[in-house]
C-alpha cells in the first residue's frame, strides 16, 4: 500500500447507517379524522403522518403500560396461589379424599381385563404364527 493510499479516506455508502427502513402501510381512516388531521396539521405545520406515528407512538405507549399492570397483576396472584400450597398437598388430599369416597362405587376400580380385543387378535395372530 503507498502512502497515498493510506491517506485516501474510504467512500462512504449512500444510505445513512442504522436507520430502520420505513415501509409505507395503508390505513382507512374516518373522513372527519382525516380532515382534523388535515386542519391540524396546517396549524401546527406538521404533516398528517407524522401526527399519526406520534399518535400511535402515545397509544401503543399507554396500552404497553396498562398490559404491562395486568400482567403483574396476574403475575402477583398466580405467585400468591402457589405459596398458599407449594406442594399441591390440598389438592392432592382432595384427590385422595374424592378416590376414597367415590371408588367404591366405580365399577373398573381395581379390576383388570386381559381380554383381547379385534385389533390386539388381529396383531397378534401372525406373531404367534
Amino acid at each position: 500500500m503507498t502512502a497515498k493510499q493510506a491517506e485516501t479516506p474510504r467512500r462512504r455508502s449512500r444510505r445513512p447507517a442504522a436507520r430502520p427502513q420505513r415501509r409505507a402501510t395503508t390505513y382507512r381512516l374516518h373522513p372527519h379524522l382525516q380532515q382534523g388531521l388535515a386542519l391540524l396539521g396546517k396549524v401546527r405545520k406538521v404533516s398528517a403522518n407524522q401526527m399519526v406515528n406520534e399518535a400511535v407512538g402515545e397509544y401503543l405507549d399507554a396500552r404497553t403500560a396498562a398490559v404491562t399492570a395486568d400482567l403483574e397483576e396476574t403475575l402477583r396472584r398466580v405467585r400468591a396461589y402457589r405459596e398458599t400450597d407449594p406442594n399441591f398437598e390440598s389438592a392432592i388430599a382432595k384427590f385422595a379424599e374424592s378416590e376414597a369416597r367415590h371408588g367404591a362405587n366405580d365399577p373398573v376400580e381395581g379390576t383388570e381385563d386381559h381380554e383381547a380385543r379385534p385389533a390386539q387378535r388381529m396383531v397378534r395372530q401372525p406373531i404367534r404364527g
